[in-house]
């Protein structure tokens, strides 16, 4: 009954990110401001985990899986109550949309390490497998469910939905989740809490995360966007020295002398940026070049989360049975035949080219995160298995930043190489250039991916 609890917590904070995007344009109207005002109810809503998942992983170490993710529902589920009653104007809203945020941290960066510790090593990658299936599910009510209540309610519905759930996840949590040991509990300076090292990390990651976003607007060579830049990495170059001393450090920076640890989550953090890349890009194609209207485009895009929830539990059984190479190279091989496919034929601008991409994406998906995040939490330690969830989560909400902002970067560079053709025309290029920089991206995941330490199979 794991999945009880991990199950509600990723359905409730997946539904939030689509939901949302979709009422903006009616939020922008009801409170009189600017679309860039609106615009902050999606950007800080997985900005604040990308700052605070890895401090989280942290404290669920300290003090106990299943009272924080106790604490994680009821914080949610309050917020997500009291933001439509007390939400006078949108800075109100976008504050309540960052204690959101915060619930989705508290949450989200240990289920993957409650799913990992409630299963054995020979069960752990189809259970990862299942757990995704949860989220697939989230993504996909989010466009569906939160068009229907939005079209017979309003905006305040979308935060009222999450209540239920969470009131369930809370109950599930004191019934099903076991009690567990703090960790380092004979070592009352080793349970303390880092938090000079929170602090740069949070401070460094949050100001990288925010230079991405804005670097459309600002221009990538301007001041602003340099300077917040450079200023996060080398907040994230202190924060390493800082931890390497630490007598308690946020963590253990040893994990990454784990040859499987430190590439899986680098395989990681370019799968996810491949995938945000497709995220970003298929609805300008379905909308502007294939002329659907929002509502049949939003359906379309249902293919991509479908088939990650089929190929999710495959993807995890065959890394229990075969070890993470197989099916992640399979997953990222999927992606890249994706890639081929919008690069040389998106510009026919064909119903099935859009299909079949987002098939081969889904697929690709449910064959390797479920393995590839195996391999993260089978290579941390028991005590540090938090911290690995944490940085899991971490590296997947910075590739979808990033795959984000080199999908603004390639349009925005590309389309004026191509201004002697017409705009449509330059645009499908510049879409083309950006869809084979997405495989030159995933060949480089793939090339990790052979330096991984083979796993062999489980003996049954």
């Amino acid at each position: 009954m794991v999945f009880a609890v991990t199950g509600m917590a990723n359905l409730v904070t997946a539904f939030a990110i689509n939901s949302m995007t979709l009422a903006l344009p009616g939020l922008e109207r009801e409170f009189g401001v600017s679309q860039a005002a609106v615009s902050w109810l999606a950007i800080v809503y997985p900005l604040i985990p990308c700052c605070t998942l890895l401090i989280f992983g942290r404290t669920a170490e300290l003090f106990g899986y299943k009272r924080q993710f106790g604490a994680g529902f009821l914080f949610f589920g309050a917020v997500c109550l009291a933001a439509p009653l007390l939400s006078r104007n949108i800075g109100g809203l976008i504050f309540f949309r960052c204690l959101q945020g915060l619930g989705y941290s508290v949450m989200i960066s240990i289920t993957q390490a409650i799913v990992s510790r409630a299963f054995p090593e020979s069960e752990r990658g189809r259970a990862l497998g299942v757990n995704s299936v949860f989220v697939s599910v989230g993504l996909a009510a989010g466009p569906t469910v939160g068009g229907f209540l939005l079209t017979y309610f309003s905006w305040r519905a979308l935060f009222y939905f999450n209540v239920p759930f969470c009131l369930f996840g809370f109950w599930a949590v004191s019934r099903f989740l076991p009690e567990d040991v703090r960790g380092d509990s004979g070592n009352k300076k080793a349970r303390r809490m880092d938090v000079i090292g929170a602090l740069l990390f949070s401070v460094s990651v949050g100001v990288i995360v925010l230079a991405l976003n804005f670097g459309d607007s600002w221009g990538f060579l301007s001041v602003s966007f340099i300077g917040c830049a450079a200023g996060g990495v080398l907040g994230l170059a202190a924060f390493v020295r800082y931890e390497t001393a630490a007598k308690s450090p946020m963590m253990n920076l040893r994990l990454f002398r784990d040859k499987t640890f430190s590439l899986a989550n680098a395989v990681c953090l370019i799968s996810y940026t491949a995938q945000q890349l497709f995220t970003y890009l298929m609805p300008f194609y379905l909308i502007n070049m294939l002329s659907l209207g929002s509502s049949p485009a939003g359906l379309i895009m249902l293919a991509n989360p479908i088939m990650m929830m089929v190929f999710s539990p495959l993807g995890g059984g065959i890394a229990d049975k075969k070890g993470t190479r197989l099916p992640v190279g399979a997953g990222l091989g999927l992606f890249c035949a994706a890639c081929l496919v919008m690069g040389f034929f998106g510009g026919a601008c064909l119903f099935a080219v859009a299909i079949v991409t987002l098939v081969l994406v889904g697929a690709g998906n449910g064959l390797s995160v479920p393995a590839i995040n195996t391999a993260i939490l089978g290579a941390a330690p028991p005590e540090h298995v938090g911290v690995a969830s944490g940085m899991l989560a971490t590296m997947r909400n910075l590739g979808q930043t990033l795959g984000s902002t080199c999908g603004v970067v390639m349009l925005t560079l590309r389309q004026p190489a191509y201004g002697v053709f017409p705009p449509r025309e330059a645009y499908l290029f510049a879409q083309r250039d950006a869809f084979f920089f997405g495989l030159f991206a995933l060949l480089a995941a793939l090339a990790l991916l052979a330096l991984l330490p083979a796993k062999p199979a489980l003996k049954a």
